[in-house]
């Protein structure tokens, strides 16, 4: 225990921390439960992984045209914008992970594009995910909105 105590002090904060990050890296590749969890993996994560595996959450994969597959875990009584704010939770994650530095419109994203289910459009705001059909381990579909057409009177 002195040994670690007097280690613990010739190293710089820097130092022991990445001593940690890579401790722990090493832990979780080794656990069988634990091992397709991110090593920068925040509390909001280990939460959302928990309450997956007491059955008070549910995953949904969101299927993007060109893009990896999206895996965005929320409550089973969740409504379609919490679907929505956890989607972009998520992206926000990966970009950061991914050290991407680009500012989305979510405004845009979501005025553009529509979340399906066997081809149902997601489109009320408010209403239970549950109302569509939507239970756990389902692949949403992110589509282009289809332009409606004027008509001229």
């Amino acid at each position: 225990m002195e040994n670690e105590e007097d280690l613990a002090s010739t190293l710089s904060h820097d130092e022991l921390l990445e001593i940690t990050q890579s401790s722990l890296a090493t832990l979780l590749s080794k656990d069988s439960y634990l091992k397709d969890l991110p090593n920068d993996i925040i509390i909001e994560e280990i939460v959302s992984q928990i309450a997956v595996e007491h059955g008070q959450s549910i995953t949904i994969f969101i299927s993007r045209e060109s893009e990896p597959t999206l895996k965005v875990i929320i409550p089973q009584d969740a409504s379609v914008r919490d679907l929505k704010k956890a989607i972009q939770r998520h992206f926000e994650l990966y970009q950061k992970r991914a050290g991407i530095k680009t500012k989305i419109s979510w405004k845009y994203i979501w005025k553009t594009y529509t979340l399906n289910f066997d081809s149902i459009v997601l489109d009320d705001n408010n209403a239970n995910i549950q109302d569509y059909g939507v239970t756990n381990k389902v692949t949403l579909i992110f589509k282009k909105r289809k332009k409606q057409k004027k008509f001229v009177v």
